[in-house]
């Protein structure tokens, strides 16, 4: 193997992971933020409810108040309800940004699991995910960071 098949077959390799890393490391972001929404929004419909719960009563009783207020107080600082509610908003967060995410994924993917470069092979499959996986790059970093081509309407 030549020092230019090396570099090549290890540049796209590279390439690839960085690819997936930072594919990860958004899906992970993602599934923070869904997770905090999804948490609070299920909270904030739960408490309407708890708080419901301490107003209606089937017949006049203070004790009953009393522990309907308690429950109500606990229902609010218990923290169960978010601990479940933000894992399901984390999963729904990270797998979503991941099927949005299909095409860099695949590219992503190839560049990783193909054969690159060497005496005994070309490496095209390897060089061609490679490039379309640069060209991918450079079509979202023009796309999503510079603003080309994305409406600007408020």
């Amino acid at each position: 193997m030549t020092m230019t098949q090396a570099i090549t077959k290890w540049g796209i390799k590279a390439a690839g992971a960085a690819g997936a890393g930072m594919l990860l490391y958004d899906a992970h972001k993602e599934g923070k933020r869904i997770s905090t929404i999804y948490k609070n929004r299920k909270n904030s419909e739960a408490a309407l409810d708890w708080f419901d719960n301490t107003r209606n009563l089937h017949q006049p009783s203070h004790v009953n108040m009393t522990l309907k207020d308690k429950l109500f107080n606990w229902e609010i600082t218990n923290n169960l309800r978010g601990f479940i509610n933000g894992g399901i908003g984390y999963v729904k967060g990270f797998a979503g940004m991941m099927f949005s995410d299909a095409v860099p994924w695949g590219l992503s993917a190839a560049a990783l699991l193909t054969k690159g470069p060497s005496v005994t092979s070309k490496g095209t499959a390897a060089k061609v995910s490679g490039a379309a996986l640069g060209a991918y790059a450079l079509y979202a970093f023009v796309k999503n960071v510079c603003g080309f081509g994305v409406s600007q309407n408020p």
